[in-house]
């Protein structure tokens, strides 16, 4: 698989977290809605920023977009391991997305090995 094809690999990932994570988030309540919203917010900003870090030419740039998402991910875990917690989500649920977010991690530092 060429570079090209692995970022497009990563963006398809991300779409698919983002969509399939919008029946996790009907499970939030809304009393809890800026966790929830926050949870969108970053979803959707890792979208962009692999956008945004695809476009640019500039190494350090890049890096740090990559870093950004890196970070933005570990907060979407901490999310869903607060929705397991508070029992808004069931084990087999907090387990598959994780799985998928460890994918997506994996991803994307796969991409900033090859963009040194």
């Amino acid at each position: 698989m060429n570079y090209n094809e692995e970022k497009f690999k990563l963006a398809s990932n991300i779409k698919k977290f983002i969509l399939d994570s919008e029946k996790l988030l009907d499970n939030i309540p809304r009393k809890d809605f800026y966790n929830r919203d926050r949870f969108r917010d970053d979803i959707t900003e890792i979208l962009r920023l692999v956008y945004i870090a695809n476009l640019t030419n500039d190494k350090e740039e890049k890096k740090r977009y990559q870093i950004d998402i890196c970070a933005r991910i570990s907060m979407i875990d901490f999310y869903l391991e607060r929705a397991y917690v508070l029992k808004y989500i069931s084990e087999k649920q907090l387990y598959n997305y994780t799985r998928k977010l460890e994918e997506i991690l994996k991803m994307t530092k796969g991409w900033m090995k090859s963009s040194e």
